[in-house]
Order: structure tokens, then C-alpha cells, then sequence
């Protein structure tokens, strides 16, 4: 297949996309009467329409409001007041963001697959929101006593195909990682066979019981033998590193024989497991596969899972747990490339509607992307997609008419394998809406 004949395909993939999306907006904004607030909100006589204030909210980055709405409408002179603005986005409820969102799921192309089976990672961000003292489940302490408000994001990613499948939102303090996850594996349709992934936040039989009756598969990352976590407590082998199946019982009840019966596990009244009752004398058979890997000379990886060994070797877990990697970084796009960290209200549902407008930005920009072919040259390395100078240029598509294969070409990076870089987590406070870039 020549070059010339690989870019109109993909020209014809990136307009279907930005088609795609733009349908599922126009769905939305016919039916005011499902997705705004009242029937008669948005009027015709109105300088903000439905669709535009969608639009606008979906293309907005982390400048001031003002200069939102000057970039949006071009600095024409009658571009409309922030007050306007926030009086139209205030009628939209926020099922109209979550229609688009779950409705722009729908792919175009079949999802990419490991040895036949779709990626799934699983993880939580927290998002800085403006301080609100009455809101304390939301608030956590810092230093020198400084109080901050955050709002957990939960999120199903698929790390192939960089898209998000399906959020929730917590309070900080009653921020659940298991229990989003367990809900969202409930109510999850899995139209191919899919490894969940996630990492040692997730050690819980009741993680992965929820997995297992969904007929699905996980690795997940485990607190190493010299922590506190399950593993410390079990008789394991004497060496580095191991490839193991334990067969263990659960259950509730506290005996002799419980305690000096290896494979049994005690399950105590606050161990959270949906498919044992607090006052059951049953036990509850569970098979799970331990791999401990070395990473370096000082650290070791602990994996549990439900992959058969015959069909993944250790090193391929170990290379299926680094995609979990991929969430990772796309809340770092999510924050800074898409502007999520700079965001426009105060009010929680405002602050909710922006979220989704970001995901829908984030996985439209990441599907055209990926559609993009890069052309073939001999060079060092392997090169892909710049993704973040990615963002800025689809959003710009999503309004206008722009050569947007030719750009992404533009702005390519090299693939270096096996780099890494330890998260410096700190906490730090919402930044102010008088502090943003013109």
C-alpha cells in the first residue's frame, strides 16, 4: 500500500471520528427537554445556544474564563460575557456531559487486544477544587496545618488504546479505589475477553472475586513478602523469586482449626468479601496464581493473578503490569495538557461537568491520534505520537478545518524502553482563577 493511499485512509477515519462526535452533540442539544435544565432555557434568540456552550465547554483549556471565551469566538466584539456563560452552562444538567461521554464509547475500529484480550487498568486521581470548609469530606490536612478541598476521580482505562471507559467521583475521605472498581466491573459489558489491571492498592479476595465472576482476568500488584499484606502471612517458597498456585479457603469463622490450617484465610468482620455473609460457617474456595519477579538488585514485584501459566509466562506479566503505567500518565494529560487542573467553578456539579468535557476531549483527541500512520524512516529509534501537542491540535479541530494528519506528523517523539521515574506525590491547594495565563 503506497503512502499517498495510507493518508486518505486515515483523512477518512479522522472525519468520521470529529462526524461521530459532533452526532452524538447534536442528539444531546435536540432534546432540551432531557438535558437542560427547563424546555425553554436555550431559545433561539439566544448568543450561547445549547450546542454552542457544549462545544465551548468541550474545547475550554486552563486560561481564564474570559480569554475562553475571547479564543472561542475569534475576539470578535460581541463575543458574549463570562456572566452569560455561566448562566448557560448552569442550565445544562450533567447528564448531557455523561450522554456524550458514554456515548462516544461506541469505536469506530475494533479495540486493540493482548494475545487476545483487551487491557484494562484501573486507578484514582485526586483533583484539586476550590477550598470550601463546609465540605468536610473533601478536605484533608497538609502542612503547617493548611487545609485542602479534592475530589477523587476514579477511572476504567484501556492503556492500547489510550481511552477512558468509565469514571466515578468520591470524596477525598471517603475515596474507595476497591470498591469503585468492584462497581464498575459489575455494571462493566465486556464485549471481548479483558485483563484488569491495577496496582498494590487493589490486594483484596473481594477485587478479585468480583473479577473472577465476570469471567475475567486480572494482574494485579501485591505488597511484597517483607510488607504486611497476605502474602507476608502465607508459607511460601524460600528464593527470590517464585511462579506459584495457592489454593486457600475463606472464612468467617475464627477456630483452632483456622489458625493452624495453612490454607485456610480468616476473614475478619471489618475484611470487606460480597460473596461470604459476616455470620456464615461456610468457607469459600479461592485459586489464585503468585509471581514474585525481581526488578533490580534491591526490589522485588509481587503479582496476583488468574492467568493460567501455560498461557503467560512471568515475563509477559511483568510486561502486562507495566501497561498498567498508561493511566498513570493520562491523568498527567488529563491535568496539564487538557487544562483540568485549572478549573472554572467552584460549584461541584460545574466542577463535574468540566471533568467529562475533558475525557470526551481526551478520548477524541486520542482516537484521531491513533489513526494517524506515521511514515516509516530509518532512524535510531522507534517514534510516536507527541500526545500532548496531540491535545492542542485536536481540540483546535474539533472547531475548525485544519490539516490536523499533517500536524500530529509534525510532532513525534522517540519510544525509549524501559525508562522510569518515581512520582514525587505532594500535596498542593486549587489554583486560584486570578492566576491563569491571558
Amino acid at each position: 500500500m503506497s503512502y499517498s493511499s495510507i493518508n486518505s485512509k486515515n483523512s477518512s477515519t479522522v472525519e468520521s471520528l470529529k462526524r461521530h462526535l459532533e452526532n452524538i452533540i447534536q442528539s444531546v442539544v435536540t432534546q432540551p427537554e432531557v438535558y437542560s435544565h427547563h424546555p425553554t432555557d436555550f431559545s433561539p434568540r439566544r448568543k450561547l445556544s445549547f450546542e454552542t456552550t457544549l462545544k465551548l465547554l468541550l474545547a475550554m483549556e486552563g486560561k481564564s474564563l474570559a480569554s475562553e471565551l475571547l479564543n472561542f469566538f475569534d475576539f470578535i466584539p460581541e463575543t458574549p460575557s463570562v456572566s452569560a456563560f455561566v448562566q448557560a452552562r448552569n442550565k445544562i444538567k450533567n447528564e448531557a456531559l455523561e450522554r456524550i461521554f458514554g456515548a462516544s464509547q461506541t469505536s469506530l475500529e475494533q479495540p486493540k487486544t493482548y494475545k487476545g484480550y483487551r487491557l484494562l487498568a484501573h486507578d484514582g486521581s485526586d483533583i484539586n477544587i476550590p477550598y470550601d470548609k463546609n465540605d468536610r469530606a473533601s478536605i484533608i490536612g497538609a502542612r503547617a496545618g493548611k487545609e485542602f478541598s479534592l475530589l477523587h476521580l476514579n477511572a476504567l482505562y484501556d492503556p492500547l488504546c489510550k481511552k477512558y471507559l468509565a469514571i466515578d467521583f468520591q470524596k477525598k475521605r471517603k475515596s474507595d479505589e476497591r470498591l469503585s472498581l468492584c462497581e464498575m466491573i459489575d455494571h462493566q459489558e465486556f464485549n471481548e475477553p479483558s485483563i484488569i489491571l491495577a496496582d498494590r492498592g487493589y490486594e483484596s479476595f473481594n477485587v478479585y472475586e468480583h473479577i473472577n465472576q465476570k469471567d475475567q482476568k486480572f494482574v494485579i500488584r501485591v505488597k511484597d513478602l517483607t510488607s504486611n499484606g497476605f502474602l507476608s502471612h502465607k508459607t511460601l517458597p524460600q528464593t527470590e523469586t517464585f511462579d506459584l498456585t495457592l489454593q486457600i479457603q475463606l472464612t468467617r469463622r475464627q477456630s483452632i482449626a483456622t489458625k493452624i490450617t495453612p490454607n485456610i484465610h480468616f476473614l475478619s468482620t471489618t475484611s470487606k468479601f460480597d460473596y461470604l455473609p459476616l455470620n456464615s460457617k461456610e468457607v469459600y474456595p479461592m485459586r489464585l496464581r503468585v509471581v514474585r519477579i525481581k526488578l533490580d538488585e534491591k526490589s522485588y514485584e509481587a503479582l496476583i493473578t488468574n492467568l493460567d501459566c501455560f498461557e503467560f509466562s512471568v515475563e509477559e506479566l511483568k510486561t502486562l503490569y507495566h501497561f498498567r503505567w498508561g493511566i498513570e500518565t493520562s491523568f498527567r494529560e488529563l491535568k496539564y495538557a487538557l487544562g483540568l487542573a485549572h478549573l472554572h467553578s467552584k460549584k461541584e456539579s460545574l466542577i463535574i461537568q468540566e471533568i467529562y468535557a475533558r475525557l470526551i476531549m481526551y478520548n477524541f483527541s486520542m482516537a484521531i491520534a491513533y489513526s494517524v500512520s506515521l511514515e516509516k524512516k530509518k532512524r535510531r529509534h522507534h517514534y510516536q505520537v507527541n500526545f500532548t501537542q496531540a491535545i492542542g491540535i485536536c481540540r483546535k479541530y474539533f472547531l475548525s478545518e485544519i490539516a490536523v494528519e499533517v500536524l500530529i506528523r509534525r510532532y513525534i517523539l522517540p519510544i525509549r524502553e524501559n525508562r522510569s521515574d518515581p512520582r514525587k506525590l505532594r500535596n498542593k491547594g486549587f489554583s486560584g482563577f486570578l492566576y491563569r495565563v491571558a
